[in-house]
């Protein structure tokens, strides 16, 4: 399924704090698994997260690291880097 992406050969971000992202928080993982399939290996992408979906710490990260393994997608390590000012939280998925 996610053979056909264009991979990002750098580092990278994925923005997903906007009101969407709040109203379909089930969207959130997809993109994640995405964004973490189109980052090369031996690079990372930053993933910002809506801070009304709550602490990814919670959900997100161990979801993650769940369905990448389900996938088959590879990983070094997923990091909580830290809460923005507006609210939002950024993880870092190496690859």
């Amino acid at each position: 399924m996610y053979k056909t992406l264009t991979v990002k050969e750098r580092d990278w971000s994925l923005n997903l704090e906007d009101a969407y992202y709040v109203e379909h928080p089930e969207e959130i993982l997809p993109e994640c698994l995405s964004g973490a399939a189109k980052t090369a290996p031996g690079c990372y992408v930053n993933i910002v997260t809506p801070g009304e979906c709550g602490d990814p710490h919670q959900w997100l990260i161990p979801q993650l690291i769940a369905k990448l393994g389900e996938a088959g997608i590879s990983f070094k390590e997923i990091r909580y880097i830290d809460q923005c000012g507006c609210g939002g939280h950024v993880i870092r998925v190496f690859r």
